[in-house]
């Protein structure tokens, strides 16, 4: 009976290594094989904008405008009257290139400056119509070839891939204000356009996608200075061209 009881127990011993041995076993072959067979696929990080202490860049704009508020008056001898309301609108294509700094912040954020210059092509318009004196009168503003010079300066997120930054600077442009005024005899044409300053802010964000590339997105305000513009046939208007609108672009990172 002892006998058999000491051969019961060898035998559940054995069974109970050999079970050991096929739970641990297989484990092990298995990881050996997905170490062997499988890797991690290569990954790009955007560059950090603190990874330079400083950086040229040259880019692409391009603005949708949304409207400028400029009241159209004309003034005649006997009086000033108010033609109608001029929102500036349509868009602008535009090329960058700029410098910028970077120093580093609290927080794992770094603080970056710099200067952008800048040229934007298209043109913005509207025309508003009225009475005057009973006669029709119409009266257009058009805002074209827009030179600026910017400064900008934000900081990162803590990641330091994003940059949250405003700016401000000053713009120039060509300005040309029309009027069409209605006589009993004839319809009169008139025109005065030349280059005008002005300043310009905004603010907005961008974001590096690769090591070199990068897309910003702003909200701009323009406004050129305010001129009194006299036509040929003595009557004159008060110019006060603005705009505002979003932007988009993309800068490459030297």
């Amino acid at each position: 009976m002892k006998t058999l009881e000491r051969f019961s127990g060898l035998l559940l011993k054995s069974a109970l290594s050999v079970v050991m041995a096929f739970t641990v076993l297989p484990g092990t072959t298995v990881a050996g094989n997905l170490d062997q067979g499988l890797s991690d696929p290569p990954v790009i990080n955007p560059k950090r904008f603190g990874s330079d202490v400083s950086a040229f860049y040259l880019g692409t704009t391009g603005l949708y405008a949304l409207g400028g508020d400029e009241r159209f008056g004309l003034n005649t001898p006997s009086g000033t009257s108010e033609v109608g309301e001029l929102d500036l609108s349509g868009t602008l294509g535009g090329l960058r290139a700029g410098w910028r700094g970077v120093l580093p912040a609290k927080g794992g954020r770094d603080y970056v400056y710099g200067f952008e210059l800048g040229y934007e092509f298209g043109s913005l318009d509207d025309t508003a119509t009225g009475q005057v004196d009973g006669n029709a009168v119409s009266g257009g503003s058009k805002v074209s070839n827009v030179f600026s010079i910017r400064l900008r300066n934000g900081l990162t997120n803590r990641s330091g891939t994003v940059l949250y930054y405003v700016s401000a600077g000053y713009v120039n442009g060509d300005i040309e204000t029309t009027s069409q005024q209605a006589t009993r005899s004839a319809i009169q044409s008139f025109e005065d356009s030349g280059r005008r300053s002005g300043f310009s802010a905004s603010i907005g964000a961008e974001h590096n996608l690769t090591e070199h590339w990068s897309i910003t997105g702003e909200y701009e305000y323009v406004q050129f200075s305010a001129e009194d513009v006299r036509f040929d046939n003595g009557t004159s208007t008060r110019s006060t061209p603005k705009y505002h609108g979003l932007k988009i672009g993309l800068n490459y990172r030297f």
